[in-house]
Formats: structure tokens, C-alpha cells, sequence
């Protein structure tokens, strides 16, 4: 089911998307056709096609600094993870920041069959084993690039503590769940604390959004990860979080992507799956405290929480209850 956008697209006519492309493409005349893309909720995204090929071109409304982010984190991983060719990027623009990326001919992984199941959730193990693999000395949030702006404590256990720190206040978070499952949440996470993963010598580059519409997959068997603004130096379990989140949307053998995983030097706690539905909990609460109201949203993100609550005794009943979400 397809939920709301928390932000409007920005609409372009002709000249305003072609002045735009031209700073990539200085003798492009024209642009023989383009689109807004739907996915995503807060940038605006177009698919244009010129002589040169065919491109996307994201427009950050939300935040310009994730521009730089995604420019840095691109340099960052060129060779070892696969994504889209960044073309072009300028963070100074006004209004907004943008970026032009090419785009990528396969199928995001929602639409892939059953019968690729076992090699896409190896490979999908396999590129967050990669990913996970660069290291930072401090955990936190990016600025200005991949600079920590908002540093996680050592031995604190920032997932945890910022949901409960949402869920604490009576915010938009705690109106829309109402108190009844709020404290209820609340309880269920201190009882479960130790699920939560710590800063210690594990910090590691997070993608964050590691779901199916930003995950595209090719004939050849390559994995393509999109969508990097909300990259930060975390724990790598949060990446599992939101891949299970969505788990009924795409092909997934559990078994096959905790080897794909550990095959490809990555480390699991022992109660991984645990863990990773715990702590999406800070991403769940999170979106369900943020403004404007949508209540489709809302209404599943609220789903996973009592169903993560109901069936946590028996992890195989919690793995098959998961409602998927977009």
C-alpha cells in the first residue's frame, strides 16, 4: 500500500529542469522527456532523457546538507559498493540542492520473483557485510559531508535512548499511538534494553534507508544501493531494522542473508533478529513523531510496533507476522 509523502514535489516546468541539467550537460538543447518519480517521501525526484542518455536528478527540499553527504559518502565507497554514477551535484544552489545521478537498469528488488530469493538475500547479506566495513574512530551523525556533527557517546546506546526519549515527551509520537501503547512501548523497551546494540568498537557506516525502493537489482546479478542522505557513522544492525521492516514486500531468505552476511567478514550478535526489530523501533517512532499528519503510515508503522510487542516470545511468529510497510 502506497503511503504519503511528507513533502510536496517540486514541480519544474521545461526551462527551470533544463537550466538545471545544463550545468551537467552544457550543450544540452533540449530534454526529449521527463518525469517525477514516485518513492521517497521528501525530495523531489525526476527521470529525464537527453541525447546523452537518461539520468535522474534529485531535488534535497528537506535538507541541502545531504547533498554534500551523498557526494562524499559516493567517493567514499566508489569500487566497492554499487550505485548509481554521480554526475553532477551542487549543494550551493538555490532554492534547493540538487544532484544528477545515472540512472540504472534493473528492478528494484520488491519486483523481483521468488525464485531469485536465496541469491538476492545472499547478495543483499553480502553488500551490507561491504558497507559495514567502513569504519569511523567516533559514531554520530553527518555534517558537512561525512564530519561527525552530532556525536554518539561511547558505551551509550543512542537507538535506544532516542526513542525513548520521543516516546517520553508528549509529543506528535505519543498523541498519535495514544498513552495505552505509548507506555506499553516504553515498558517493553526497558524490559528489552539489552537488545539494543552500544557504541563501542562496532561503529561502522549506516546506510539507513536500507529498504526495497531504494534497492535495485539486475539480470547480472548486481545489487545497485540508492539513496545515501541519511548515511551515518552507527551501528550496523539498524540497517537490518529497516530491511526486515519490509520484509513481505521482496523475495527474502533469512537463512541466506545472515550468510551472505557472515560470509563476507561481516558479525552478527547471537540474537540478531532480536536486535533488529528492537531497534527499528527508534526509526518507527521517529517517523511517527514527524509532521505533516498520515495516517496510512502511521496506521502501519503503529501495526509493527504491537505486533513486534505480541509475538516477541517467539522469534519464527514474529519473522512471519511482520506487516509490510512502504
Amino acid at each position: 500500500m502506497e503511503v504519503e509523502r511528507s513533502m510536496q514535489n517540486i514541480h519544474l516546468d521545461h526551462q527551470l529542469l533544463l537550466a538545471l541539467v545544463r550545468k551537467a550537460f552544457p550543450h544540452c538543447q533540449k530534454l526529449n522527456k521527463w518525469e517525477i518519480l514516485s518513492g521517497g517521501a521528501l525530495n523531489t525526484i525526476y527521470q529525464f532523457h537527453i541525447d546523452q542518455g537518461t539520468f535522474v536528478l534529485r531535488l534535497y527540499t528537506r535538507d541541502r546538507g545531504h547533498c554534500k553527504t551523498e557526494q562524499t559518502i559516493h567517493k567514499l565507497i566508489d569500487k566497492m559498493v554499487s550505485t548509481p554514477e554521480l554526475v553532477y551535484a551542487d549543494e550551493t544552489h538555490e532554492p534547493w540542492a540538487y544532484s544528477i545521478f545515472e540512472l540504472i537498469s534493473g528492478k528494484h528488488i520488491s519486483d523481483i520473483s521468488n525464485e531469485h530469493k536465496a541469491p538476492l538475500s545472499y547478495k543483499l547479506g553480502h553488500v551490507l557485510a561491504t558497507i559495514h566495513a567502513f569504519k569511523f574512530h567516533q559514531a554520530g551523525l553527518f555534517s558537512k559531508g561525512i564530519a561527525i556533527g552530532q556525536p554518539f557517546e561511547a558505551g551509550s546506546s543512542p537507538y535506544f535512548e532516542k526513542a525513548f526519549s520521543v516516546l517520553s515527551k508528549r509529543g506528535n509520537a505519543r498523541l498519535r499511538l495514544g498513552d495505552q501503547l505509548a507506555d506499553a512501548t516504553l515498558a517493553f523497551m526497558q524490559k528489552n534494553k539489552d537488545f539494543f546494540p552500544t557504541v563501542k568498537d562496532n561503529i561502522c557506516l549506516t546506510h539507513s534507508d536500507f529498504k526495497p525502493v531504494n534497492l535495485l537489482y539486475n539480470t547480472e546479478g548486481i545489487l545497485f544501493v540508492l539513496d545515501w542522505e541519511f548515511a551515518h557513522a552507527g551501528i550496523g544492525i539498524l540497517d537490518f531494522s529497516i530491511l526486515l521492516r519490509h520484509r513481505k514486500q521482496f523475495p527474502l531468505d533469512l537463512t541466506a542473508l545472515e550468510q551472505g552476511y557472515t560470509n563476507s567478514g561481516g558479525h552478527l550478535p547471537v540474537e540478531w533478529l532480536r536486535s533488529a526489530f528492537i531497534t527499528d523501533f527508534v526509526n518507527i517512532v521517529t517517523l511517527i513523531d514527524t509532521p505533516p499528519e498520515r495516517p496510512k503510515l502511521f496506521h502501519q508503522l503503529k501495526h509493527a510496533i504491537q505486533t513486534t510487542i505480541e509475538h516477541w516470545d517467539s522469534i519464527d511468529s514474529l519473522c512471519q507476522c511482520r506487516e509490510s510497510l512502504t
